[in-house]
């Protein structure tokens, strides 16, 4: 089942041939280039218009394909990676008369936002509520699916059917960034220090200055020439203390711009990937 495939179609049709005696494409929108590209690529093309629910898909495959011993049905999209297929058709061996692989219900707004907590193998849990990612539907199951309505359940299949009904999990996506008002005002403080992207002028100059004057503090005191009271040692103390923290500043400008730097890379990175 594929909806405005085109850049995909003609790669997933040429990877299903390696399963599958025949393959065949329901276009559900129409897409006249998908069409065009999953025929020569050697598929059968079917336009279906109608409800994408699994009996209507059942129906619309029994009245204009040939009997098949086995039918795997996958919903080409977003979710489903080409990578999928070995899988997925594994899973169609397992003997069932029916496998159905819903999307996590967070996937159909009508079910996420109305009955959040129903079970997938509720009799409440109707075709209507769920999204299909795959399918897998011996003869016999495939008659029987198409036999029911988008109000049906799974779970008023004949009991004669061997079924199996699952809820994929959400897919995995990019860890949530925190943010800004969340955060704490030390990471607040950090993170506008990376983006800001002078680092070296607001802790390098400082450190500079710290540095230099805390090496002139030392170099008198070294030159002086009268006897060491507590004075000189609070003196050596400041220099010392000034010093320390000038190197400190330097250290931190040079890390804040290295990591700045890895920071704007990121990006770039993901993106080639």
């Amino acid at each position: 089942m594929v909806r405005e495939q085109a850049l995909r179609i003609a790669s997933a049709v040429v990877r299903a041939h390696d399963f599958a005696d025949r393959v065949t494409i329901l276009n559900l929108a129409g897409d006249v280039e998908t069409a065009k590209l999953g025929r020569t690529a050697g598929a059968e093309v079917i336009e279906h218009d109608g409800p994408t629910d699994a009996p209507s898909i059942a129906k619309t495959l029994i009245s204009t394909s040939e009997e098949s011993e086995r039918t795997v049905i996958i919903s080409l999209d977003s979710e489903w990676k080409l990578s999928d297929m070995a899988r997925t058709v594994g899973l169609s061996r397992q003997g069932h008369d029916v496998f159905i692989a819903f999307k996590h219900r967070t996937m159909n707004p009508g079910i996420a936002e109305h009955r959040p907590d129903t079970p997938i193998d509720s009799d409440t849990y109707t075709y209507e509520d769920a999204v299909i990612q795959f399918a897998y539907c011996s003869m016999t199951g495939l008659k029987a699916v198409s036999e029911q309505s988008t109000i049906s359940s799974p779970a008023e299949l004949d009991g004669s059917i061997d079924l199996r009904i699952v809820e994929l999990d959400l897919p995995a996506g990019p860890p949530r960034r925190e943010s800004l008002a969340s955060a704490s005002r030390f990471a607040q403080f950090f993170y506008w220090m990376l983006e800001s992207k002078h680092p070296l002028i607001l802790f390098g100059v400082p450190g500079v200055v710290f540095f230099w004057v805390g090496f002139e503090m030392a170099t008198e005191l070294i030159n002086f020439q009268g006897p060491h009271d507590s004075v000189s040692i609070g003196v050596a103390l400041a220099a010392f203390a000034a010093t320390l923290v000038g190197v400190f500043s330097l250290t931190t400008s040079l890390i804040l711009y290295v990591l700045g730097k890895q920071v704007n890379r990121m990006p770039n990175r993901a993106s080639l990937k």
